[in-house]
């Protein structure tokens, strides 16, 4: 299927940087020169405020289009080229973002789904490795959370931003419920209103040695190496860090959900941690572009009620 047009999205390879001449519209980090955080990500669309730090050896994306006569950052990507699998994606959730303009039923026909053609031809995921392998093709960016414009949409679709999940956890359950409950604190639905001006948002599943699973066998069985069924690995957990805007005033929570059918009986309270427990699950050091002080703030606070739970 034919895409839209879209920006070329930034890419490179940790410890080389290749950027764009384009800016990215947010505010980042700089903003808030009075108090920095030493160990915030190089220049650029890297220093936007939803980052993680960065990890040297893997590819960093950045997807953008033109909407509404501005330059806008769909969501941004650092992939794992020898897992094939992305480490997180991350994006924010604003009164720009969160309108309705496109809706996934109204692709032609044809399947949204395509490799990501930024990304080398040695490292990408396309239809093949994805046949018969048991698993949804679950987003990560989902899907409903980019309909401002057909564009973004068509990039929620590329494979990097896709990760193998059992149907009974990516169509039901907690991990589905939560996708929702993000529209609606980031303001996506009309008769809900937002917890804030801007929703920081990064996502992904578990994709270090020890922590997928092995798509060639029984689903629970933990593997050490990458799995080389179709070039797929299986996140053995998924994750949730997001830190919610309103003028000077931050708070942050954050969910990790084992990879499993949870069935009808649970409580989102029960997979709520801290930003600063998540990180030392996943290994990754979330928001690192905010200021320290507000760095600290949000990610040792997760009070659930703030967030309705």
């Amino acid at each position: 299927m034919k895409h839209p047009q879209l920006f070329h999205p930034l890419l490179y390879v940790l410890p080389l940087f290749i950027y764009t001449s384009c800016k990215p519209e947010q505010k980042v980090a700089t903003d808030w020169d009075t108090a920095p955080n030493a160990n915030k990500n190089p220049k650029g669309y890297a220093q936007r405020l939803e980052m993680p730090h960065l990890e040297s050896g893997n590819l960093f994306n950045c997807y953008a289009t033109s909407y509404e006569g501005k330059e806008t950052v769909t969501f941004s990507i650092e992939y794992d080229p020898a897992k094939r699998h992305a480490k997180w994606v991350a994006y924010t959730i604003d009164s720009h973002t969160a309108k309705k303009n496109w809706s996934r039923g109204d692709w032609e026909k044809g399947d949204p789904f395509c490799a990501d053609p930024t990304l080398p031809k040695e490292v990408r995921i396309g239809h093949s490795e994805h046949r018969k392998d048991q698993y949804d093709r679950g987003h990560l960016c989902a899907s409903e959370d980019r309909v401002y414009c057909q564009a973004a949409n068509a990039h929620t679709f590329y494979y990097s931003n896709i990760s193998p999940q059992l149907e009974a956890f990516n169509q039901r359950g907690p991990w589905y419920e939560l996708e929702k409950r993000v529209r609606e604190w980031g303001g996506c639905e009309e008769d809900i209103a937002p917890i804030g001006n801007t929703l920081y948002i990064v996502k992904g599943g578990t994709i270090r040695d020890g922590e997928f699973y092995d798509s060639r066998g029984k689903h629970g069985t933990i593997v050490k190496k990458p799995n080389r069924m179709n070039g797929i690995v299986v996140p053995a957990h998924f994750f949730i860090a997001l830190a919610s805007q309103r003028g000077d005033s931050f708070t942050g929570i954050a969910f990790y959900l084992d990879h499993k059918d949870h069935g009808k009986e649970y409580r989102l309270t029960d997979y709520v941690v801290s930003i600063d427990s998540l990180e030392t699950l996943t290994g990754i050091d979330f928001f690192c572009n905010f200021p320290d002080k507000i760095e600290e703030s949000i990610e040792s606070n997760h009070g659930p009620l703030f967030w309705g739970l």
